[in-house]
């Protein structure tokens, strides 16, 4: 089955990504901070997974930047249907990130979502 992060699902607004940070459920680690945030749904609203990464330019040169986000929308994209059905995801990288494989990222992201998803 093949997945695709189209347009709809991208975050955009300064907004969205405070809100996002702001409410939502965050796990910590050496490579990104991942936060999940369920929004209300309207009720004409269709739900959608929409994700958001921020790479400041502490991480490396734009190089760099540009490869951390492009490695980042591929983890969302490969593992975004065992998400909520309706939710906002941020995603901070920091350091270490560029340093990783992508295997490391990707069981750090699967530990990340799976740890905010879960029940209290």
């Amino acid at each position: 089955m093949r997945f695709r992060f189209t347009a709809r699902q991208h975050l955009r607004r300064a907004r969205e990504f405070e809100a996002v940070r702001k409410f939502g459920r965050a796990f910590q680690s050496a490579p990104f901070v991942f936060t999940l945030y369920i929004p209300e749904l309207d009720e004409e609203a269709t739900p959608v997974r929409r994700f958001g990464v921020i790479a400041s330019r502490r991480v490396g040169n734009s190089v760099v930047r540009n490869l951390c986000k492009r490695r980042s929308r591929e983890l969302f994209r490969r593992h975004q249907q065992e998400l909520p059905q309706h939710c906002d995801c941020v995603l901070l990288v920091r350091r270490k990130f560029p340093e990783l494989s992508f295997a490391d990222l990707e069981e750090t992201f699967v530990k990340a979502y799976r740890y905010v998803t879960r029940t209290k």
